[in-house]
Order: structure tokens, then sequence, then C-alpha cells
């Protein structure tokens, strides 16, 4: 199967919590999102608000990096012993400097790596080597902190932890 290039991302990935910093996102660090899926559950009172904190839930992904290097953030927070940030952004838009201009919305994910699998694209390069590598990764989720924007077109955020 080949993969299909396209210049408009949808979905992309960086191995940072970048809330602080947004406009300083470099297009090169962003890694494709191919897939994602989770499920988030919590307890909620009577009136339907949540209350303690969210259901043990795993967050799946599936990237596409360029080469292994792209990788290695992955498989270093794999052996780690601790959380890290994941900075998840939807329809992002890069300005001609290659830095983050504009995201529709986003979410910064806290947890831990339990899990990284790869598969190797089909696409060659002219050294008839693997061009890509396909990394499906699994976060055990401590936190979520969901990025978005208000009526006003304000960026709002709402923790959920």
């Amino acid at each position: 199967m080949a993969t299909l290039y396209s210049n408009e991302l949808k979905a992309v990935v960086i191995a940072d919590g970048m809330q602080d910093n947004m406009q300083n996102i470099l297009k090169e660090k962003c890694l494709t999102v191919q897939h994602f899926d989770y499920h988030c559950e919590y307890n909620r009172n009577q009136n339907g608000e949540h209350f303690g904190s969210q259901q043990p839930a795993i967050l799946n992904f599936t990237i596409r990096v360029n080469s292994m290097s792209q990788a290695s953030v992955f498989y270093k927070n794999l052996v780690g012993t601790g959380y890290f940030e994941y900075t998840f952004l939807f329809n992002p838009h890069f300005g001609s400097n290659m830095r983050l201009s504009t995201y529709e919305d986003g979410m910064i994910i806290d947890g831990y790596v339990v899990s990284v699998e790869e598969n190797y694209n089909s696409a060659k390069n002219k050294e008839n080597r693997e061009e890509q590598v396909i990394l499906d990764i699994k976060i055990l989720i401590r936190s979520v902190l969901y990025l978005g924007r208000d009526e006003s077109s304000n960026l709002k955020s709402v923790f959920i932890q």
C-alpha cells in the first residue's frame, strides 16, 4: 500500500507540553498523526458533574516518522520511570518561517508510555531503503488539558485530571 502525502495536516503531536510557547513550535518538531483514540471516563454526581479522578484510560495513536531519530523520544520515555507531556494539535497551519501560526484545537496529554510498536512503510527511497516508519504508541493517561477557542476566538483551556 502506497502512502499518500498531503500538505494539509489534520493532526500533529509534539513530544512536549507546549502550552506556554505555542508560537515557537517548528514544523520539523511535529509528527504527523495517522490515527488516535481514547476513552476517558469519570465518576458523575446526580447533576452530571464529574468528581474525583478519571478512570484509568489508554491513549492509542499512530504516527509517521521519517527517521528513527524522530522516534527516539518515545523509546526514551518508554524506559523512563516518570510521566511525560504530549501536545496534540488539530488542523495546524504553519507560516512561511515554518513555525506554528494557528490551530483549530488541541490537547495536552500527561502520561506514561506503555508500548511502542514499529511498522515499516512500503515506500522506498533512492537507496532502496524504507523511507518511513509507522509507530503505534500507547500512553496511560494521567491528565488531559483540552485546548480550544470560545465564541470570540479566544484561546481557552479546560483541565481534566
